[in-house]
């Protein structure tokens, strides 16, 4: 029974998020997360609040943004995956993207596609097409830049050989809104190509996948990442 269970409440210091988590487990299996779930930045503000029911995302969760104590994104979980409406908000306030992802339905974005044409995959071709949506990052792109912005570092072996530049790395969103197939399209060596996708591939997987005639279709983006001296 649910609420027979004994519980272990936890809290700890995560140095590397640089947040303080504080949750319950079960006694009798302490890495099982079950019921409420909070996690604060080192400032105090609020970082995640949320429940678990036996290991797995359940109910309401709520994001903030790590600056400001406002939400960043909001919505249910159901035995650790995500459904229904949720509300994705920019560093203002402002709704940026309201995406229902028990029906991959996406009723309102500010996200503006300023790509021509894009590389379409089926199950037996690729074709370069306008898209009638391009896939959406829909926790909006100020913050896809922040996380290749924050985490990107230059390889000691590139800065000592002069090398700069700017590598392109490819990856396809598929019609579950994941990113999959990540590819180095041009590099430029000293270890900037293994670190550039390594940064893209930090990227969460919160995708609204694009459309093309209708349907849901697996869809490329091109993600450049630029190294440059001082």
């Amino acid at each position: 029974m649910c609420n027979a269970q004994k519980l272990k409440h936890v809290i700890e210091d995560d140095y590397e998020l640089f947040c303080k988590n504080e949750y319950s487990v079960l006694k009798i299996d302490k890495s099982v997360k079950h019921g409420h779930f909070k996690s604060t930045w080192v400032n105090g503000n609020p970082r995640i609040e949320g429940h678990y029911e036996f290991g797995l995302k359940d109910s309401l969760w709520t994001y903030f943004d790590p600056y400001k104590p406002i939400v960043s994104s909001r919505g249910y979980y159901q035995e650790g995956n995500k459904i229904g409406i949720w509300e994705y908000f920019d560093q203002k306030g402002k709704l940026l993207n309201r995406y229902d992802h028990s029906i991959n339905y996406l009723s309102f974005t500010t996200f503006k596609d300023t790509v021509a044409t894009r590389l379409i995959q089926t199950a037996d071709t690729i074709l370069e097409v306008k898209m009638e949506r391009a896939p959406i990052f829909l926790e909006g792109e100020t913050i896809k830049f922040r996380i290749l912005q924050e985490n990107t570092s230059y390889p000691q072996t590139a800065v000592d050989a002069n090398i700069f530049g700017t590598v392109i790395i490819s990856f396809y969103i598929n019609v579950q809104g994941e990113a999959v197939e990540y590819e180095i399209l041009k590099g430029i060596g000293g270890g900037c190509d293994e670190e550039a996708l390594r940064v893209v591939k930090l990227i969460p997987n919160e995708w609204a996948p694009g459309i093309f005639e209708g349907q849901l279709i697996k869809s490329q983006i091109i993600m450049p990442i630029t190294f440059t001296l001082n």
